[in-house]
């Protein structure tokens, strides 16, 4: 029970994290293209990753590496989609429609795993469902393409979180998690070039977030995700991933000057209310 919360708190720690990523996301786009900013997030996490914790990482099995190349195309789709999606709305709109996952994943694990969910977590994903809609449906809430491919980006992480869950089981969580980052890294080195012009930003604001995105929003973040996700089911991981809105909220108010409605402030609640009645059921 007690290594339960610890890996509860992982994840909650790494949400924090996660909610940073759509603000920072945005401010880097003023200053550089979508997969200039893959590519500089996902090497700074990948070195770092391996000068810290590269005793835990080697020896790497054959099976691990290749995982670990799924694992790493899976979120080179979920950030391609995310970091385009983000340009063409707000960070806020963005953090709650990636946030449906919650919503996805107890049904895809269902599907994949056989994992039928019980009774009260319908109950509860009922709550999460009408606390999303109510952070979502805002007055100024408009459909555009950066809505779209947040939706995208939703469906793709849910596969992304199944797929981890069923890995990590029986292979180093540590030496997928960075692994994966490298082949991001790869993967958007590689694309961007037929697509952008190469030019390093210059602005001290574009650095600070990328260190932030890279060290903390995605090291941090994703190596926690994964380690957590070997100790705890895809629907506990779920829930507590749906708090990211939230937080996001909280940084796209502060930050990007976007602010939650009375109505939206409800739906969060209703959020939180779930995310800690799942977790500390299960």
């Amino acid at each position: 029970m007690q290594e339960n919360h610890k890996y509860n708190i992982y994840m909650f720690i790494a949400t924090i994290f996660f909610g940073m990523t759509y603000v920072l996301t945005k401010i880097c786009l003023k200053y550089s293209t979508e997969f200039h900013i893959i590519s500089f997030r996902f090497l700074i996490a990948f070195v770092v990753s391996l000068i810290f914790l590269q005793k835990k990482i080697f020896p790497v099995k054959r099976t691990e590496f290749l995982y670990s190349l799924l694992l790493g195309a899976l979120l080179f789709l979920v950030f391609i989609a995310m970091t385009i999606g983000v340009k063409y709305t707000t960070a806020t709109n963005a953090s709650f429609l990636i946030s449906l996952s919650v919503i996805f994943i107890p049904f895809f694990s269902w599907f994949f795993n056989k994992e039928k969910p019980k009774k009260r977590i319908f109950v509860v994903l009922i709550i999460a469902l009408i606390g999303i809609i109510l952070l979502t449906l805002d007055k100024n809430l408009k459909f555009h393409m950066g809505d779209i491919l947040c939706l995208i980006c939703a469906t793709l992480f849910t596969f992304y979180v199944i797929m981890t869950e069923k890995i990590v089981k029986n292979n180093n969580p540590t030496a997928l998690g960075v692994l994966q980052f490298g082949w991001v890294f790869l993967f958007s080195f590689l694309v961007q070039y037929p697509i952008e012009s190469f030019v390093i930003p210059k602005n001290k604001f574009f650095w600070l977030s990328m260190v932030l995105l890279g060290i903390f929003c995605t090291a941090f973040g994703y190596i926690a995700q994964t380690i957590a996700q070997k100790n705890l089911s895809s629907t506990v991981v779920g829930f507590i991933l749906s708090l990211e809105p939230v937080f996001s909220g909280i940084f796209g108010y502060f930050f990007l000057n976007e602010y939650l409605s009375f109505q939206q402030y409800i739906g969060a609640f209703l959020l939180l209310i779930s995310v800690i009645y799942v977790s500390v059921k299960n």
